[in-house]
């Protein structure tokens, strides 16, 4: 899998695998107020610790299993994401990320395997090669500052190289509003979470402009 570096219109980077723990804090910090993850981990007084564990199992994963990070240079948000080679995980894949959210959430882990097993039976089958975003985070002295935007326009910079189109999932209705002033629209119906809040599966399209409209370049992570 390339490793390629956004230029700096979008201001964001690829992260290290080296900086799994700085990638964690980062999502642990932003998730807290999460809709889903308020509704996967409903007490207030251990969910930071089991947010810690979730995104440890989710970002080693993503790198195991040819996924990526892009940064904003100082890891104030994140994004993780799977190239178009890497979104159809194998079952043993996908088994192992079950397995290993069940061992690390022991008996909280219930929900987070019914929401992993709803969005991984609920991906659309039929899409042309596509980025699979997955979480987009920024801490919570950097929200509200378009860091998010530069991630998600730096994960449509390289869908656009390669002539690929971008799926996500939308956890509320603020980061749909959002998405789709970005460019992605919803895709099907809202999915649905045993009393739960509803999350909008979202989409762009390939782009019809020539390839190079956003030019990068090769470049390791930091």
């Amino acid at each position: 899998m390339k490793v390629t570096e956004v230029t700096t219109e979008f201001s964001c980077r690829p992260a290290s695998s080296g900086r799994q723990g700085d990638i964690v804090s980062v999502y642990r910090q932003s998730f807290d107020k999460d809709p889903v993850f308020q509704w996967l981990f409903p007490d207030a007084e251990t969910r930071d610790s089991l947010l810690d564990k979730f995104f440890t199992v989710m970002v080693g994963h993503t790198f195991a299993h040819g996924g990526s990070v892009l940064q904003t240079e100082d890891y104030g948000a994140v994004s993780m994401y799977f190239p178009p080679d890497a979104v159809e995980q194998p079952k043993e894949a996908r088994d192992r990320l079950l397995d290993s959210m069940r061992h690390e959430l022991g008996s909280d882990a219930d929900r987070t395997v019914h929401l992993l097993t709803m969005l991984g039976e609920s991906h659309p089958r039929d899409l042309p090669p596509h980025y699979y975003g997955t979480f987009v985070a920024a801490r919570p002295r950097h929200q509200g500052g378009g860091l998010g935007t530069r991630l998600k326009k730096g994960l449509f910079a390289l869908a656009d190289e390669d002539r690929a189109g971008a799926y996500a999932e939308a956890s509320s209705p603020r980061n749909l509003a959002l998405y789709e002033r970005l460019g992605q629209h919803r895709l099907g119906p809202e999915l649905t979470l045993p009393d739960g809040p509803p999350i909008f599966p979202i989409w762009r399209p390939p782009s019809t402009a020539a390839q190079g409209t956003h030019p990068s370049t090769v470049h390791g992570g930091s």
